[in-house]
């Protein structure tokens, strides 16, 4: 899972007139083990789905078991409520 803590862009600059979003995001991913640790990614987010990446949101992502800093967004997940927020260990 990871939390959005920015995100610059929007317009896709392959097929414009579908409507989809091309964001870079910037993410807090918390990996199942170990520390969490920040990642950046270029996304393709459907119109309808522009509100599960702003920042603060909560999403499900896939982290490249070879290479942790190689983060996707899980976009298929987004016909599922989004994730609930993990408490932030770090502000302890």
């Amino acid at each position: 899972m990871a939390t959005v803590t920015h995100l610059t862009g929007s317009k896709c600059t392959w097929f414009p007139d579908v409507g989809d979003l091309c964001p870079t995001l910037t993410m807090r991913v918390y990996p199942k083990e170990g520390a969490p640790y920040e990642a950046t990614t270029d996304a393709r987010i459907p119109q309808v789905a522009a509100s599960r990446v702003q920042p603060g949101a909560w999403l499900n992502v896939l982290v490249d078991p070879a290479a942790a800093s190689r983060v996707f967004v899980d976009v298929p997940s987004f016909s599922n409520p989004p994730p609930k927020p993990i408490p932030d260990t770090d502000a302890r």
